[in-house]
C-alpha cells in the first residue's frame, strides 16, 4: 500500500513523523513524506501543488502528525483532502492524543500514544482489507460516541526502531507553490541554525509529571513514568551515520525530555564513545535535581555547549502545588551554579501568566533570576493550559476565563504587565539596580518615578544589555573563542536577533536614532533626579566600559 505521511510544522527537522515513516520502510511498506512548512489555505498555488501531488502518488491511506499549534492548519487541509478523496485520514501525535474528540470532527482515525506500531498495523490491515476500527491504539466515532481501541504497550526496547536519515528517502516539500525533493538546502531552509544542527532522541519518557505538560497526560495514559533509553551504541551509531553522510552537521542537539536521567556509569559509557565516534558540540535538556559536579564534568569534556534548564518560578510553593514539580528554587540555583562553575551555555525557562501565582510569588521568580549567575539566556512562557493535563481541569474548574485558545495562542508572547517586565529585566540587568527597581515597585507601581524608571530600565536592557548578553553566552558555547562566536553569529541572528530587532520595527523608528535615544533620556532622567548609576544608565562620560571589556574575557 501507498502511505503519504504529512506534516504542517514550519520546521521540517520533525523526529517522530521521520521515525514513522522509516519504520514503515523498514518493514516492507510504501512511504512518503510531504511537508508544507507555512501552510495557507488561501494559497491556491500551494493549494493546486498539493492537489496534484496526491493525485499523482494516489495514497491508500494519508496520515497528519500535529502538535496544537497545528491544528488549525490540519483541520483546513483535511477538509479540504475530503473534497477530493475518500481515502482514510489518520491524525497522529500529542495533540490528537489528547484531545480525540475534537480531532475526530476532521480525521477518520486517530493514533493515541506512540505510532510505530500502530502504523504497521493500519498498513498491514490496509493490505489485507481488515477493517481499521480493529487496529490497537486507535480511536474513531461510532455513531456519534468516541470508541478506542486497546492501546499497544510502550515499545520498551527502543534499539529495535530503525534509524532515520537528517535528508529522509522519498520526502518532498511544498515550498510557495512548488513542489521539490528535500535536499540538503530544503533542509538549511526550514530548519534553525540552517540545517547544521541534527535532532536525535536517546530516551522516551520523563522523570516528572508537571501539570502543565503533556507528559502529565501520557503518563496517565500509560500508567507509567518509566523512562526507556536507547542503548549508547544505537544512538552513537546514528549520529556516526548522519555525520558521514553530512559533514556539514556542526551540533547534535538530544531533545530527551530529560537527558541526565540516567546513571553516572551510563553518562560516562555513553560520553566515551561520543568523543571517540562523533566528537561535535552538542545541546542537551535536564531537570535541575539532576544536575551534578560529576555529570557535567563527564559533559564538559564530550562535547556539551548548550543546556537547557527549567526554573518555572522562582516560588516553592508554586512549583510544588501548582506545577506539582520536584524541583525548588534552591534545586535551580544549586544546578545554575555548576553550569556557570563548568562554562556551559544556558537557557533557563520561565513560566508567566499563572492566575494561581500570587504577585508576591512572581516578585520571587524575579528575585531568584538575580541570584542566577550570568549570563544565560532566558526562555519565557505564558502558561497555557493544553487539554487533558490535570492544570487544565484546574483552570476549567476554578477560572476557565483565563483558559485560552491552544490552537492559536503564541506562547511565546507573555503579557505586557510591569511585573512581567520585571521578570525579563532581571535575567539582563545587574543585583543592585534590580534591587532599585524591585524598591520603587513596591512604593507604588503606578507611580511615575517607578513608570519612567522600568521604562528607562527597559530601553537601556533592549538596546544595549540584551544584546551584549546574547553575544557572551554565545561565546560561551563556542568555548569563549572570539574568532569562533563571530563565525556562528549569522546563524544565531537569523533567528534570535531577528526577534529582538522586531521591536524596533514595530516602534516604528530607525535603528541609528534608536541607539542615541538612551544618551538622551540620560540627560532627561538626571533633571528628573533618578538614582542613574543604580538603574546602569551609563552617560556618554561615566559609560561603565568594563561590562563591554569583561565579555571578551
Amino acid at each position: 500500500m501507498r502511505n503519504l505521511l504529512i506534516s504542517l510544522q514550519d520546521n521540517v527537522d520533525v523526529i517522530g513523523l521521520k521515525s514513522l515513516h522509516y519504520t514503515l520502510l523498514e518493514k516492507g511498506h510504501d512511504s512518503t513524506l510531504l511537508f508544507i512548512p507555512g501552510f495557507n489555505l488561501d494559497d491556491g498555488a500551494t493549494l493546486g501543488c498539493f492537489d496534484d501531488f496526491v493525485e499523482d502518488i494516489d495514497p491508500d491511506l494519508i496520515g497528519f502528525s500535529l502538535m496544537s499549534g497545528e491544528y488549525n492548519r490540519t483541520r483546513e487541509l483535511t477538509a479540504h483532502l475530503k473534497t477530493k478523496t475518500g481515502k482514510p485520514v489518520v491524525w497522529g501525535g500529542i495533540h490528537p492524543t489528547i484531545a480525540p474528540e475534537a480531532s475526530l470532527e476532521f480525521a477518520d482515525y486517530v493514533c493515541l500514544g506512540e505510532g510505530e506500531r500502530a502504523i504497521v498495523e493500519i498498513a498491514d490491515a490496509v493490505d489485507s482489507g481488515r477493517d481499521l476500527r480493529t487496529v490497537g491504539s486507535l480511536g474513531y466515532f461510532d455513531d456519534g460516541a468516541l470508541k478506542t481501541n486497546e492501546m499497544h504497550p510502550v515499545i520498551a526496547d527502543l534499539d529495535s526502531l530503525p534509524h532515520y536519515e537528517h535528508v529522509p528517502a522519498g520526502s518532498f516539500v511544498i515550498d510557495k507553490g512548488r513542489l521539490a525533493p528535500v535536499d540538503w538546502g530544503v533542509i538549511a531552509r526550514h530548519t534553525r541554525y540552517k540545517g547544521k544542527t541534527y535532532s536525535v532522541i536517546s530516551s522516551r519518557g520523563c522523570p516528572f509529571s508537571c501539570t502543565y505538560c503533556c507528559n502529565n497526560f501520557l503518563s496517565r495514559l500509560y500508567e507509567s513514568k518509566k523512562i526507556r533509553r536507547r542503548s549508547a551504541e544505537h544512538v552513537i551509531s546514528e549520529i556516526e551515520k548522519a555525520v558521514a553522510l553530512h559533514p556539514e552537521i556542526e551540533y547534535i542537539n538530544f531533545h530527551d525530555d530529560c537527558f541526565l536521567a540516567c546513571s553516572t556509569s551510563y553518562l560516562d559509557d555513553f560520553c566515551q564513545a561520543y568523543r571517540e565516534r562523533v566528537g561535535k558540540p552538542f545541546i542537551a535538556r535536564s531537570i535541575p535535581v539532576y544536575i551534578n559536579r560529576d555529570k557535567m564534568k563527564i559533559l564538559k569534556q564530550s562535547g556539551l555547549s548548550w543546556i537547557s534548564l527549567g526554573l518555572q518560578s522562582g516560588s516553592d510553593r508554586v512549583n510544588r502545588e501548582v506545577y506539582q514539580r520536584k524541583s525548588l528554587r534552591k534545586d535551580f540555583l544549586q544546578a545554575a551554579e555548576v553550569v556557570k562553575e563548568f562554562d556551559i551555555a544556558a537557557f533557563y525557562d520561565v513560566i508567566l501568566d499563572n492566575p494561581f501565582e500570587t504577585e508576591a510569588e512572581t516578585l520571587e521568580t524575579v528575585e531568584t533570576l538575580m541570584e542566577v549567575p550570568k549570563p544565560f539566556y532566558p526562555e519565557i512562557f505564558s502558561l497555557s493550559f493544553y487539554y487533558g493535563t490535570d492544570l487544565f481541569e484546574r483552570a476549567r474548574q476554578e477560572c476557565p476565563e483565563t483558559i485560552e485558545d491552544t490552537h492559536s495562542k503564541d506562547y511565546l508572547v507573555y503579557r505586557k504587565s510591569a511585573i512581567n517586565r520585571l521578570v525579563r529585566l532581571a535575567v539582563f540587568k545587574r543585583k543592585p539596580g534590580m534591587q532599585r527597581l524591585l524598591r520603587l515597585y513596591r512604593r507604588g507601581p503606578d507611580s511615575l518615578r517607578f513608570r519612567l524608571a522600568l521604562f528607562l530600565a527597559g530601553l537601556w536592557s533592549s538596546i544595549f544589555i540584551e544584546p551584549l548578553t546574547y553575544f557572551r553566552v554565545i561565546r560561551l558555547s563556542q568555548g569563549k573563542s572570539l574568532w569562533k562566536t563571530l563565525k556562528v553569529l549569522p546563524s544565531y541572528f537569523r533567528k534570535g536577533f531577528e526577534i529582538y530587532l522586531k521591536q524596533f520595527r514595530k516602534a516604528g523608528s530607525h535603528l541609528p536614532l534608536i541607539l542615541v535615544l538612551p544618551f538622551c533620556l540620560q540627560a532627561c532622567a538626571s533633571l528628573a533626579s533618578l538614582d542613574i548609576d543604580g538603574l546602569e544608565f551609563e552617560g556618554l562620560i561615566n559609560i561603565d566600559w568594563s561590562i563591554y571589556v569583561s565579555s571578551f574575557g
